[in-house]
């Protein structure tokens, strides 16, 4: 679960995994391993991470519907879900999935 969590929230800001790395101030092959679930992060690890990423800890082991919770769009909008019929729901997500995230700037090599 941290391995795709991790992956998911990487992607989402358009960082590689050497951006994130050296943003976060952790090692490459280290993050490499993490990803791949051949290394389980410590709480340290983690909070670098999450600090590079600006999210909380609890973002690498929420299910991804508790992700959507923390979107500005849905917080703006929850009141009016429980309204909405299961299709309109899955149109928002779909939406929100096909939106464009927002961009990290590119760290000097």
């Amino acid at each position: 679960m941290i391995a795709s969590n991790l992956i998911e929230l990487r992607q989402a800001r358009s960082l590689s995994r050497l951006q994130l790395a050296r943003s976060a101030k952790v090692g490459r092959v280290h993050l490499w391993a993490i990803e791949t679930g051949r290394n389980i992060p410590g709480i340290a690890t983690l909070a670098k991470l999450s600090e590079a990423l600006g999210v909380g800890l609890h973002r690498f082991l929420a299910e991804d519907a508790k992700f959507l919770l923390e979107d500005n769009f849905v917080r703006n909008v929850r009141e009016f879900l429980p309204h909405l019929s299961s299709e309109h729901r899955r149109q928002i997500l779909k939406t929100l999935h096909a939106a464009p995230k927002k961009k990290f700037p590119r760290y000097a090599r």
